[in-house]
């Protein structure tokens, strides 16, 4: 089997399937907080031309729930979503919160070349630990540029 490595993604011509695993020491909840509840917006991840990195806690989780807004055919009350209930529900168990409160304060936007159409695009829902480690690992970020 030929292998290439190209651009840092490897590829196979097969149909198994490659993870990419980040290793790195977890961070305690950085999250602002009120009242046990974790507050996060939607982001805006529409349009951004210089390119973007983020790697903050709150900026990947307001990701997470942003991809979560399409998923749930544009329905801003994620609370009945399972993909978003799974996720509440691992972030919760790490940080020993009551739950996930999104304010609301920033209308959600992806650019509409990566809104999801079946599934998240950074992390498997149904993996506490890869949502764990997308969001608390200091080490995993989001590059976000267009051409």
């Amino acid at each position: 089997m030929k292998e290439t490595i190209r651009l840092f993604v490897f590829e196979t011509n097969s149909s198994a399937v490659h993870s990419i695993a980040v290793a790195g020491e977890l961070e305690p909840n950085k999250m602002p907080m009120k009242n046990g509840y974790i507050m996060i917006n939607f982001g805006n991840y529409g349009d951004y031309d210089e390119g973007r990195t983020i790697f903050s806690q709150n900026e990947k989780l307001s990701y997470l729930a942003t991809e979560c807004y399409y998923l749930n055919h544009w329905d801003e009350d994620l609370s009945d979503f399972y993909t978003w209930r799974n996720i509440s529900d691992a972030v919760c168990k790490y940080t020993g919160a009551k739950g996930i409160c999104i304010v609301g304060d920033t209308e959600p936007e992806l650019n509409h070349q990566v809104i999801p159409e079946y599934e998240l695009k950074f992390c498997n829902e149904w993996d506490e630990d890869s949502v764990i480690n997308f969001i608390f690992n200091p080490n995993v970020g989001i590059k976000m540029s267009h051409d």
